[in-house]
């Protein structure tokens, strides 16, 4: 649960959403979880009775099922998924691609698997606008050539082609959205 994480978080649960965190804890800390339940117990204690928090790794099918199973026996259906999860760091991926396409890649093949087998067809997927690479205008838009310059910002750009062919197989099941932020 990191920065942007957190806020969804608490957004959700101020509306009254049921919220299941998945984290792995590798790219953000327990830390920062604990000050959200204080700032959570501030605005209101009884907003925690939503909230379930699952550590694992994304690219565990066994994990990932175990999530919706429960979700299911408790009758709280997942209906859908804000994929934030992901390392995020450009410099890192250059210096350790295959953890960036393994992390990011794979664990977005896995959740998808996951969200298709619980009939589960919702997505918003924390994208970046690092897609878009280097560009002459200062100004981008969805409609700018996506260029990726780093294994970061490949793996984002793949992810998303992948989404793309998701929704285009079945696009009266799907809907995704792709959020581009700096």
């Amino acid at each position: 649960v990191g920065f942007i994480g957190s806020h969804v978080t608490i957004a959700l649960l101020e509306r009254n959403y049921n919220v299941v965190i998945a984290d792995s804890f590798l790219n953000s800390s327990k830390e920062f979880y604990s000050r959200m339940i204080g700032l959570i117990n501030s605005i209101n204690p009884l907003l925690k009775n939503n909230l379930k928090l699952y550590e694992g790794d994304i690219r565990n099918s066994n994990f990932l099922e175990k999530i919706f199973n429960d979700s299911k026996k408790e009758d709280k259906l997942i209906d859908g998924v804000i994929h934030l999860a992901g390392l995020k760091a450009v410099k890192e991926s250059v210096n350790n691609p295959l953890l960036y396409w393994d992390l990011n890649l794979n664990g977005a093949i896995k959740l998808l698997e996951a969200m298709k087998k619980f009939d589960c067809h919702y997505l918003i997927f924390s994208s970046s606008a690092t897609i878009y690479g280097k560009h002459k205008d200062k100004l981008i838009n969805e409609k700018s050539n996506i260029n990726p310059i780093n294994p970061y910002g490949y793996t984002k750009a793949t992810i998303e082609f992948m989404l793309k062919n998701l929704f285009d197989s079945a696009p009266n099941k799907w809907r995704i959205a792709n959020l581009r932020y700096f």
